[in-house]
């Protein structure tokens, strides 16, 4: 019980922080798109997705490792920290002469150089140190030191950004914002390591390097292919249907892309104790693991069935009436969170234990799969083609995990058997469809949530088990019951 009260007060500190960058960074990036118009935003976007790009690749799965073998070792960490800070040093440093030679070779004007370059670099080296660092608090499960760095760089790159872009310093004082951001967020974090987690002890240590990169290889696999898994299907449909479908179907993935952020929270927190605990004999990973799901199912159902029931409002809300069109999209993509929110549990589990590969290959495998469906499909149906691609490859995802973890893991299917959820949220949406002619979005979400919300206690959802764990995490609980 107080492992799972330590997950969940871990879970809302980590939600505390994301909630600031959820509201702040989308009023930066619209902005940005405002002051600097398409030309200059179109710059901006492509030297962010270039640092992204090789931000994973430059991580090559290294702060993943890092949590798994920290989680399990906590006394080797001045050996980690240390070796491996001065490897994605230097990995950083590549990163950002791969950024540097690209800007060199496009034709941009030479003003404009200087501030993408110093973009990638904030991200590539700057940022890249700081997710390692906070690798090391997630495996000491001490995520308030990462959720105050991570706000110190948001409130940062906010603030001074949108300062010099009223000032009309234009990209020039983006990147001096960012810049900012990433340095001073990366000297928080690497203060409250040295004091609080010991000194690192750097060292030229090339054959642990490579013990480490081959470990870790499988989870940057597993990051790049997770990461352009919707992009690829954008690009084919941009290349047999023009740019037109191929913003429909991206405007309706990104908000299924935006929820990712949920089991993403929620594992941060989790997979540092799965990996801690190991292979325990007394399996408290299973009852975890059963905990998490159910818990992501009560998230996941309702936001499936707002979108099911509300999609061209949600897209005329966030895009516009020139979007609409996505609508039919999003109603297929709207049932993609039933399977993810219950694969990626199962997928970390098998991560932390030691288990990568066999997660490395349901994703490739999965990945692999949608492209073939998209080729397929996309020709004839568009960008309709490539949302059900998208929804099928889910599918098979969860089914091939479920899979691997019967076989590899003895994690039964019926241990994530979530009926009465589904049953409630089926209930909600049976309340709300005769009320969709009579009500607006804004009054009929909450009858659809009350409604929800209301099944599940009416069906008992929560055990008593669940019910403490939920009293603890509220404020003013915490520090009586620590």
């Amino acid at each position: 019980m107080e492992d799972a009260k330590r997950i969940a007060r871990n879970i809302l500190v980590i939600m505390g922080g994301g909630t600031f960058r959820a509201v702040l960074m989308p009023l930066f990036t619209v902005l940005v798109a405002r002051r600097l118009g398409t030309e200059g935003f179109g710059a901006y976007s492509f030297a962010l997705s270039l640092a992204y790009i090789l931000l994973i690749l430059g991580e090559m799965g290294l702060p993943k490792l890092v949590v798994r073998e920290l989680a399990a070792n906590r006394d080797n960490v001045a050996r980690y920290v240390g070796d491996l800070t001065v490897l994605r040093l230097l990995t950083g440093i590549a990163s950002a002469g791969i950024i540097y030679a690209v800007i060199a070779l496009t034709s941009r004007s030479t003003d404009t150089r200087l501030p993408l370059f110093l973009i990638g670099l904030s991200y590539v080296v700057f940022t890249g140190l700081r997710r390692f660092f906070d690798a090391v608090f997630q495996a000491f499960e001490v995520m308030k030191y990462q959720a105050l760095s991570d706000l110190v760089d948001i409130l940062l790159t906010f603030g001074v950004g949108s300062f010099l872009l009223l000032k009309g310093y234009g990209l020039v004082g983006i990147s001096y914002a960012l810049m900012v951001g990433a340095v001073v967020s990366l000297g928080v974090d690497f203060v409250i390591l040295t004091r609080r987690m010991g000194q690192p002890a750097f060292t030229w240590n090339l054959a642990f390097w490579k013990k480490m990169i081959a470990g870790a290889l499988p989870f940057g696999i597993i990051g790049l292919v997770t990461f352009l898994f919707g992009y690829t299907d954008t690009v084919l449909v941009s290349a047999f249907k023009g740019d037109h479908q191929a913003g429909l179907f991206s405007s309706a993935y990104r908000i299924i892309w935006a929820m990712a952020v949920v089991p993403a929270t929620c594992m941060t927190a989790v997979f540092p104790f799965l990996s801690r605990i190991g292979r325990s004999s007394d399996h408290r990973h299973r009852e975890v693991i059963r905990r998490v799901v159910k818990y992501l199912a009560c998230v996941s159902l309702p936001f499936c069935g707002i979108m099911a029931l509300f999609a061209p409002q949600l897209i005329r809300m966030i895009y516009g009436e020139s979007y609409l069109s996505a609508r039919s999209a999003l109603w297929v993509l709207a049932a993609i969170p039933l399977f993810s929110f219950t694969y990626i549990p199962l997928i970390d589990l098998m991560n932390a234990h030691y288990k990568q590969k066999l997660s490395m290959m349901a994703i490739l495998s999965c990945a692999g799969l949608n492209v073939v469906l998209c080729l397929a499909l996309a020709p004839a149906m568009g960008f309709l083609g490539a949302a059900v691609s998208t929804l099928i490859s889910e599918v098979a995802m969860l089914g091939l995990t479920l899979f691997l973890a019967w076989r590899h893991m003895r994690i039964h299917p019926r241990l994530l058997g979530n009926w009465k959820p589904a049953l409630a949220a089926l209930g909600a949406a049976m309340v709300c469809l005769p009320l969709r002619s009579a009500l607006p979005f804004y009054g009929l979400a909450p009858v659809y949530v009350a409604s929800y919300l209301g099944a599940l206690f009416l069906l008992r959802t929560f055990d008593a088990s669940d019910w403490r764990i939920f009293v603890s995490v509220l404020p003013g609980r915490s520090a009586s019951s620590a």
